[in-house]
Parts: C-alpha cells; sequence; structure tokens
C-alpha cells in the first residue's frame, strides 16, 4: 500500500496527482488545484482541511459517528460530560447547559490545537534563536582570544628577531673595531 494519498477528483478523472489537503467532512483528499475548486463551491467552503502531513498522523484513530444506542449520526456535542451525541440521545441531556453542534465544538479544539501548534512553533524559533546568539558570543569570544594570543605570539617573535639583530649588530661592530684596529696598527708599521 503506498503511503501517498492521492486526489479524490483528479483519481475519478484517471488523473493521478499527489493530494495536499485532506478534507475531513468529505474524507478524501484534494490536489492544490481541486483545493481551490472545494473552498470556491458553496457546498463545500466552509468544510475543514486539513494537512496531508496531519491527516496521516490521525487517519489509523477509529472515530465512531453513530450512536451505538439509536444508530443515528453525532451531531451534537455535550461538553459537561465529554460525549458525542445524537438526535435521540438529546432527551437525556437536557439539564447540560454545554450542549452545541458537533461540527463548533470540534471547530473550537481545532483552533486550539492550532493555537498550541504555533506556539510550539515560536517556542522552538526562540529556542534556536538563542542557541544562534549564545553560539555567536562564543564565537565572538574565541576570536577576540585568538587575536589576542596572535597579537601576543608577534610580539615574541618581534623580540626576538630585535634580540638577534642586537646580538648580530654587537658582533658586527666587535668584529669592525678589531680589524680597523689591525688595519690602522698595520698602516702606522709602514
Amino acid at each position: 500500500m503506498s503511503s501517498s494519498i492521492l486526489c479524490g477528483p483528479c483519481q475519478y478523472e484517471d488523473n493521478i496527482k499527489d493530494a495536499k489537503k485532506w478534507c475531513t467532512d468529505c474524507e478524501d483528499g484534494y490536489c492544490e488545484d481541486c483545493e481551490k475548486v472545494h473552498r470556491s463551491t458553496k457546498m463545500s467552503r466552509n468544510h475543514t482541511l486539513i494537512s496531508i502531513a496531519d491527516y496521516q498522523k490521525i487517519k489509523d484513530v477509529s472515530v465512531k459517528q453513530i450512536c451505538e444506542n439509536h444508530g443515528e449520526r453525532f451531531d451534537l456535542y455535550c461538553s459537561t460530560h465529554d460525549k458525542a451525541l445524537c438526535i435521540s440521545c438529546v432527551n437525556h441531556h437536557k439539564s447540560c447547559q454545554e450542549v452545541s453542534a458537533l461540527k463548533e465544538a470540534a471547530r473550537g479544539s481545532k483552533q486550539s490545537t492550532a493555537f498550541a501548534d504555533v506556539e510550539d512553533t515560536i517556542y522552538g524559533a526562540l529556542e534556536n534563536i538563542t542557541t544562534c546568539i549564545k553560539d555567536q558570543e562564543l564565537t565572538e569570544k574565541h576570536v577576540e582570544n585568538q587575536e589576542q594570543m596572535i597579537r601576543k605570539n608577534v610580539k615574541e617573535i618581534r623580540q626576538k628577531i630585535d634580540n638577534q639583530l642586537n646580538v648580530l649588530e654587537q658582533k658586527l661592530i666587535k668584529d669592525l673595531s678589531v680589524k680597523s684596529a689591525k688595519c690602522k696598527s698595520s698602516l702606522e708599521k709602514h
């Protein structure tokens, strides 16, 4: 079985395209072109579309859509009991104050999840930025340390060269003095 999900409308037309979005209402995949049409059609413009990646994370979760007690589709949600209800179940929840349409309850849940996802993304970005700043500070300190070490090495090398030149100068002056004295004494003898 292929892990990619195909666009339902394209597949119906014998055109094979990977789906980019999944409609939770129609339970079908849509490529980018078909998604635009799906969003613009009056009957489906309010449908909930999620990314294929999100759908693949949740597709194996089995969700019952039919009430086992009454054989009717779940259309309502009781927040008090955290339970999906069919029309017949509502009679047992008349005293509950938070009974709403299942789609509205699900939309609120998805928005909360979306907010949490955005929050996680922001915190992840902040952690990355903090790490980058720390790395940059460490790099700056490393560069400063390297600069100081190189300056110190250059001064030490310069000092050694100066010392060598001083020694050489003294030797040359001494040799010059000795040779000059020999020349003068030799000239005086003649």
